[in-house]
């Protein structure tokens, strides 16, 4: 007998039929694209962006209009491993007009290597330019949308990273300012404060360059319409009051949310509903899937920022009674806050700090009583 599989997906980026709603960002995204203008989108890690991305790009398919390039940056650290992702994002793309248009123009990049779709960077005398490869790349999307005559979208996924690489920015900058009549670009960042600095900050190169989206949690009733769809496909149910909770419990959290959905359709065989026991037990189930991750995030907090973590997730304001009754100081609780919103433990929600991972919050509600 062969085994169902969940229809949840918990690892790694979904498929990019698989967005929950988002309908108004990807149409805004779109519209931004073809009109030429650069967007900055920024969402906390496991919010989906990759995903977002990717429908971008399968929405697109085909279209006479625009041609969609995905562009990981996550993890570099010089300017040639930059120009190596760009030249692998154009080499490796599927089959079709967009994949003719970039193996006409690759193999003649200045200062790259291109052979059986590997990418490389060329040999280059000690005194030249470190710059120059990159330089090069940058233009690939300005003479593929010549070629393809039509405009070109690169999304540049993960580009926190850049502010690790020097000069990154100013020579991105460089290039694609020149870009607009036929290039647009979409920088994607899940460091939300580092993505922000770089077009924030106005000693960057690219301060103001951006319109900015910001990425939410899934809207509850499109979150709700998925997981009742994604049940019946596979001959389950839930109840009205178990799918409240569900809400309630995952917070719209798109990775959390498909985490509690895959252990509440274990819990039960096809046919049978989940109930509020089989969702208790499903959340039971996620956070032991978590122990690893959540111990070794509190492992790193300093008292003052475990503290205020734990205020956060009952909902405690960080000053007054409760913040008192754990003895911290309202310049203790400050300075904690301010770290744990740069880390994106935290979040402001309507001027109160609220964590970004709802599960992360359960597992501080368990470590004691609401202080």
């Amino acid at each position: 007998m062969r085994t169902q599989a969940s229809p949840f997906i918990v690892t790694g980026p979904a498929p990019a039929q698989e967005v929950v709603g988002r309908h108004d960002v990807l149409a805004a995204l779109a519209d931004r694209a073809a009109r030429g203008r650069f967007v900055l989108l920024t969402a906390p890690r496991r919010y989906g962006k990759t995903t977002l991305d990717r429908r971008l790009a399968a929405d697109t398919e085909g279209s006479r209009e625009l041609a969609v390039v995905i562009v990981d940056l996550l993890g570099v650290q010089t300017l040639d491993d930059v120009a190596v992702r760009m030249g692998h994002a154009w080499s490796r793309l599927p089959a079709g007009a967009l994949a003719k248009a970039a193996a006409k123009v690759l193999p003649f990049v200045s200062g790259l290597d291109v052979a059986g779709g590997v990418v490389n960077v060329a040999l280059r005398p000690p005194a030249a330019s470190d710059a120059r490869a990159l330089e090069a790349v940058l233009d690939v999307p300005r003479a593929v949308a010549e070629r393809l005559d039509r405009r070109v979208l690169v999304v540049l996924d993960e580009f926190q990273a850049i502010a690790e690489v020097e000069r990154a920015d100013a020579i991105i900058r460089s290039q694609i300012q020149h870009h607009a009549e036929s290039v647009s670009y979409l920088f994607a960042g899940s460091d939300q404060s580092v993505t922000e600095m770089l077009f924030a900050d106005r000693s960057r190169p690219l301060y103001g360059q951006a319109e900015r989206f910001h990425l939410g949690p899934f809207d509850p009733d499109a979150l709700a319409a998925y997981v009742e769809a994604r049940l019946a496909d596979s001959g389950r149910s839930i109840t009205p009051a178990a799918l409240r909770r569900y809400l309630e419990l995952t917070g719209g959290h798109p990775q959390r949310a498909m985490l509690v959905a895959d252990a509440a359709w274990a819990t039960v065989d096809d046919g049978d509903t989940i109930d509020l026991a089989e969702l208790a037990g499903a959340v039971e189930e996620a956070l032991e899937r978590c122990r690893e991750e959540f111990s070794s995030t509190v492992g790193f907090l300093t008292d003052a920022q475990a503290r205020v973590a734990r205020l956060a997730a009952w909902g405690e304001p960080l000053t007054g009674a409760a913040a008192g009754r754990l003895r911290l100081s309202s310049g203790s609780a400050r300075a904690a806050a301010a770290t744990l919103l740069e880390r994106g433990i935290l979040a402001r929600v309507e001027r109160r700090h609220a964590h970004v991972d709802p599960l992360l919050a359960e597992w501080f509600r368990r470590i004691g009583p609401r202080p």
